[in-house]
């Protein structure tokens, strides 16, 4: 047997199998190295449109208190009726606010985000309740 042979031999041995073995784990590697990006992003998103929609909820609680509810608590006229009127009238400019990717996005985290935005907003106001004046 000459050189010519025996490194063909070992080629076809030990050298095609490890080739795909390399393969295999790094098909392996990059799935997990995917995944990782994948939930960091995810995360990412996340927070972003939680962070945002918490800010404008936010805004527009203290908007809506600024512009509408005070007024009616200086003229003892804050009603029942007009404590739905300020709720509508602050989710209503919340939805304004929100772009479609993030209804879309939050509408799917939330399963209901009508209702998420709603308790967002009676949680906000409880929160921030100043005595009537």
């Amino acid at each position: 047997m000459d050189w010519t042979e025996i490194l063909q031999n070992l080629f076809v041995v030990v050298i095609i199998p490890l080739l795909g073995l390399i393969t295999k784990y790094m098909v392996q590697f990059f799935a997990v190295k995917n995944e990782e990006l994948k939930e960091k992003t995810d995360n990412e998103i996340f927070k972003k449109y939680f962070d945002m929609l918490n800010k404008t909820v936010t805004n527009c609680v203290i908007a809506t208190n600024q512009t509408y509810v005070d007024a009616l608590k200086d003229k003892n006229a804050f009603t029942e009726e007009a404590q739905k009127e300020a709720l509508q009238k602050t989710y209503s400019a919340i939805m304004a606010i929100l772009s479609e990717d993030a209804k879309d996005y939050l509408s799917n985290a939330t399963g209901d985000l009508q209702s998420y935005i709603m308790n967002l907003i009676e949680a906000q106001v409880k929160e921030n309740k100043t005595p009537a004046k």
